[in-house]
């Protein structure tokens, strides 16, 4: 599991707003932290987010086999194994960097 890895997961069981479901990740936390604990940082990918996007905490995926947005404002950490995480493709740098810095303004 790296970061910027396209998984594919069951989100359920979830609460309140939480994106549930089964549905795409993309893994945002460093791969030495991911094969130590197995519970990588992700967000949500989703076709709808418009809340996230009005607000610009989205990132739209383009030029891959997944579509939709980044859910940027709505980081976890899960048990890929628990949730039967399958990997799916990996997203370009700019990708990866775009959602860092979306993520990075929620906890300065």
């Amino acid at each position: 599991m790296e970061r910027g890895d396209i998984y594919n997961v069951n989100l359920d069981p979830t609460q309140g707003r939480e994106q549930r479901g089964q549905r795409y990740v993309l893994i945002i936390s460093p791969c030495d932290f991911n094969n130590v604990f197995g519970t990588p940082l992700i967000c949500p990918i989703t076709q709808g987010g418009n809340l996230a996007r009005s607000e610009s905490f989205t990132v739209h995926l383009t030029r891959l086999k997944t579509q939709g947005f980044i859910l940027c404002n709505q980081p976890r950490v899960i048990d890929m194994k628990a949730r039967g995480g399958r990997f799916v493709e990996k997203v370009p740098q700019d990708i990866i960097d775009e959602v860092l810095a979306k993520v990075t303004t929620l906890i300065e």
